[in-house]
């Protein structure tokens, strides 16, 4: 039976590094524990740094998650909005 911890679960799912992964994951420990990140965890440019900050600070979603749309279909225009616009 595989075991897989939270940061290889993460780095799968979304394709990332396992540094960034690892990062995220003490970005998020830190955020809920109230520890500020460091100085390198603020401005580092790897990957684990990029992780850190993107687990410390909570962002809110522009749009819904189920707003959302996928790549590949584009959304089409309500009518009030596409009798204005030229074809």
């Amino acid at each position: 039976m595989k075991v897989l911890s939270k940061v290889h679960v993460l780095a799968e799912r979304n394709g990332w590094s396992m540094a960034r992964a690892q990062g995220f994951v003490d970005g998020e420990m830190a955020r809920r524990r109230g520890v500020p990140p460091s100085s390198y965890a603020r401005v580092g440019i790897d990957d684990y740094c990029g992780g850190f900050r993107a687990g410390y600070y909570l962002r809110n979603a522009s749009q819904p998650k189920d707003a959302a749309t996928s790549l590949g279909a584009p959304t089409p225009l309500p009518p009030s909005a596409a009798r204005g616009r030229a074809l």
